[in-house]
């Protein structure tokens, strides 16, 4: 009798708590990054410090190139990406999906190396020569296309072509098939240390006023789960606050995500990570936005310059910032 007893207030107990249970299950997200460079791999770190999981988050993160991307966000496969600026040019032309949160301001991620033979030893050699870039109407395809503007150039004085991945541009140089290459700046720190390569040149230092790199959310998850999209960008945040506060265990956590050892680590940390490379508010610039279309307009990916501000929001930003 004791027995049943207990039987029958566990089963009323478990049926009691099933709607709460139920309303506490994690929301599952599936996020794209365009890259496993420094900035973005704090995606898979949030996930591995558990600020998505506090948040009753259940992030999935995958690498795909960002054509992959735009096709997979149409499909309804991807409910959030981390993308470049450059990725807003699509928005325009009817992508499903909203810029809402300015990830990262400057270029200093991207780096331009060179074969350490010394035959290029500085940009004004590029004219007429070919750089790996990502594929057509990415941001290294655009960061390239700014040394032109730099210096003065007829566009189509600097070649690009399109090949992939890091892998497959680091091979395009070494092979001869590129003379030029835009990599990650851990990349290109690496294969400086390892003399398979040179850095010619920062972007940060080239190119000051452009949207790197923003979080956008598929316009069909802002509909029907804004509460998920607010939630992702403030477990965003917290991470990059936890990253700036915690040097060791998030170089740690570096070198084993992009694959280098300590000290390219330690010296990727300190070139992104105190300074003002990540933003802090993740608010957009409107001065910023406005330079970009005309950038987009200059790469041919839109034929006249639109109101970026139309394709971003901040009412998913969190209330501190």
């Amino acid at each position: 009798m004791r027995r049943l007893l207990l039987a029958v207030i566990f089963a009323v107990c478990t049926v009691g708590l099933g709607p709460a249970a139920s309303a506490r299950a994690a929301t599952k997200l599936a996020v794209a990054k365009v890259a496993n460079d420094f900035a973005l791999t704090m995606a898979d770190y949030g996930n591995n410090i558990g600020t998505f999981q506090k948040r009753d988050l259940d992030v999935e993160v995958s690498l795909i190139t960002q054509a992959k991307m735009i096709q997979a966000v149409i499909a309804g496969s991807i409910d959030m990406a981390l993308a470049s600026g450059a990725t807003l040019a699509y928005a325009t032309k009817g992508a499903p999906l909203t810029g809402v949160a300015a990830l990262s301001g400057p270029l200093s991620i991207l780096v331009l190396i060179v074969r350490p033979d010394g035959s290029i030893r500085s940009i004004d050699q590029l004219r007429n020569h070919t750089v790996a870039v990502t594929n057509l109407g990415s941001l290294t395809d655009w960061a390239v296309s700014q040394i032109a503007v730099h210096e003065s150039w007829p566009a189509g004085d600097i070649k690009r072509v399109s090949v992939g991945d890091t892998p497959a541009r680091v091979a395009a140089l070494k092979t001869g098939a590129a003379d030029a290459a835009v990599v990650d700046i851990a990349a290109a720190l690496d294969l400086d240390q390892r003399g398979d390569a040179k850095i010619l040149v920062n972007f940060g230092d080239l190119i000051t006023n452009f949207q790197n790199q923003i979080i956008y959310a598929s316009d069909r998850l802002i509909q029907s789960n804004p509460d998920a999209v607010r939630k992702f960008v403030g477990a965003w945040f917290e991470t990059i606050a936890y990253a700036r506060n915690h040097k060791g265990e998030t170089v740690s956590f570096s070198e084993q995500a992009l694959g280098v050892g300590p000290d390219v680590a330690n010296r990727v940390y300190d070139a992104l990570m105190p300074g003002e490379f990540f933003s802090k508010d993740g608010r957009f610039d409107p001065a910023v936005l406005k330079a970009m279309s005309k950038s987009f307009v200059e790469m041919k990916l839109i034929d006249h310059q639109v109101d970026l501000s139309e394709y971003v929001t901040e009412k998913f930003l969190p209330a501190s910032h």
